[in-house]
């Protein structure tokens, strides 16, 4: 056993109702809906930004999207490109930075560019929040901005026409942990209400990709933009939709459509490009008698990344160290991990070890660091904390990253050090399993009706929202092979004993996390 077990035993319960109890799951979890959603206008900036937006439209003003190059900044830049598109602009452009060439947000290279083609606004989305410098040189050259971000708020914000964040601290806005794409969308919705045009449904689809890829928490906003998504699965009609669902044409289920969401995350990830392009972008914003073949040329980069994949996690499983730590800083001094895989290995390595995970690399003489957590350590309070050895950092307290020169790596290695210390309390108790229900052997059944119907009332899942986790009691491979199907029952080693086992069903399969020999 690795893993503390945190469970009330309420075996009286069905399956269903144990998760209810143990996770306080209310009607409003279950009920809330798009119509609860909150207006747009509350939050703050978003209609200056509006207004000035759809004045550059009137006046014909030159207007570039400057967004980040994950896939939460590349939907994020796809919604507010397409919705410019509809509404009849001809003067849009975009522009996403390559992080494996390009330092992190607006560099001076970005700005000429705009001087040089005399373009008018400029508009971040999934970014821009930490750029004050750049901003003030825009500004300087009769250029306005408008920040749509959904990062951590600086001290000194950015001097931009306007700034659409919920994160600000007076900004009434109900609910602060949307991806940037979940921003981007309440600003076009409340752009097509402003202008009197439909809002494209579409743009809900890629909503729910830009979020789940960016892990945030599949609660509230979230799970509700998500949930509709799901919902309205079989009216979304757009070229790009239609072609990558070809993928899982029976997709009839949330489960199955999650799925398929994961899979065009993997799909569309990694497709960098020079000189602010970007071939998911482009395969996203191509007109339809070209789609086709763009398409199988990710497809076939993707079959070719996934065979990377594979042979990276080998080199990780190397990575994993066999005495017990409060935390990992891996420092890829053997040039075995890509610059865009260093998210995927601290993910990797933290799901399985469940400590907090650092993995750095270098790039000339800066550091970048992608770093991933449990509950037990907020990432972005210790980068915080530790900020005076940091060029920049962000994202959220599970998942976070940061830049800093070369000459810092030891201050901060022991500035972390004294963080994790303080928090050793916290990273040991997150070192735990939460169960969310319990049932014994005779009660199996019951547990694959679960997984074939009430499975699905708690979708979608995701960060503060996982797939639930159950404990089966008395389980004997010998003698109850035959009742379930379990992928990786060979880790329990001598079938003739008798186990409780830690199941987890992720829509594919039923694997085991944990077992407790009887």
């Amino acid at each position: 056993m690795k893993f503390k077990w945190i469970y009330h035993d309420h075996k009286e319960l069905t399956i269903f109702d144990q998760i209810k109890r143990n996770r306080n799951i209310g009607d409003d979890f279950l009920k809330n809906n798009y119509h609860h959603l909150p207006n747009p206008s509350l939050m703050k900036d978003l209609d200056k930004a509006v207004e000035r937006i759809i004045f550059a439209l009137t006046q014909k003003e030159k207007i570039i999207i400057f967004g980040h190059d994950d896939l939460d900044g590349i939907t994020s830049t796809y919604i507010l490109f397409d919705f410019l598109e509809n509404v009849g602009s001809q003067n849009h452009y975009y522009y996403i930075p390559n992080r494996l060439v390009d330092n992190h947000g607006i560099q001076d290279n970005f700005i000429q560019k705009v001087i040089n083609e005399d373009i008018n606004l400029v508009i971040t989305v999934d970014n821009g929040i930490t750029d004050t410098k750049a901003v003030e040189k825009l500004n300087a050259n009769g250029k306005e901005v408008i920040i749509t971000d959904h990062h951590l708020v600086p001290d000194q914000l950015p001097p931009a026409y306007a700034i659409v964040n919920p994160k600000q601290d007076d900004c009434p806005f109900p609910f602060d942990m949307m991806a940037g794409v979940g921003i981007v969308y309440f600003l076009v919705k409340r752009l097509s209400e402003k202008m009197n045009v439909p809002l494209d449904m579409n743009y809900l689809f890629w909503v729910a990709v830009g979020s789940i890829a960016d892990k945030v928490p599949m609660i509230s906003l979230n799970r509700i933009l998500v949930k509709k998504a799901l919902e309205e699965w079989n009216n979304f009609g757009d070229d790009s939709f239609r072609l990558l669902s070809q993928q899982n044409s029976s997709a009839r289920n949330h489960t199955s459509r999650m799925g398929l969401i994961r899979f065009i995350i993997r799909l569309l990830s990694n497709h960098r490009d020079q000189n602010g392009e970007n071939r998911s972008l482009k395969f996203l914003i191509k007109s339809t008698t070209n789609k086709e073949d763009f398409y199988q040329k990710l497809l076939k980069e993707y079959n070719s990344q996934e065979d990377k994949l594979e042979e990276l996690k080998e080199y990780l499983d190397s990575l994993i160290p066999e005495q017990d730590l409060l935390y990992l800083i891996y420092f890829d001094t053997k040039k075995q991990i890509p610059f865009e895989y260093l998210g995927f290995s601290a993910s990797y390595i933290s799901n399985l070890i469940r400590i907090p995970v650092m993995m750095l690399k270098r790039k000339n003489d800066v550091i970048s660091c992608e770093a991933r957590s449990t509950e037990g350590f907020d990432l972005v309070e210790s980068f915080h904390n530790c900020r005076e050895c940091l060029i920049q950092f962000g994202g959220h307290k599970k998942a976070a990253g940061f830049t800093m020169m070369s000459s810092k790596y030891d201050r901060f290695r022991d500035c972390i050090h004294k963080q994790a210390q303080k928090n050793e309390h916290y990273i040991c108790e997150y070192r735990k399993l939460n169960i969310d229900a319990v049932f014994d052997i005779s009660k199996i059944d019951e547990y694959k009706q679960f997984i074939q119907t009430d499975f699905d009332f708690l979708q979608p899942y995701g960060e503060d929202n996982p797939a639930p986790i159950v404990i089966l009691k008395g389980f004997t491979p010998a003698l109850h092979n035959n009742l379930i199907n379990i992928d990786n029952i060979s880790i329990l080693n001598g079938n003739d004993y008798t186990y409780d086992v830690v199941l987890k069903y992720n829509g594919a399969g039923i694997k085991i996390l944990d077992y407790k020999k009887k």
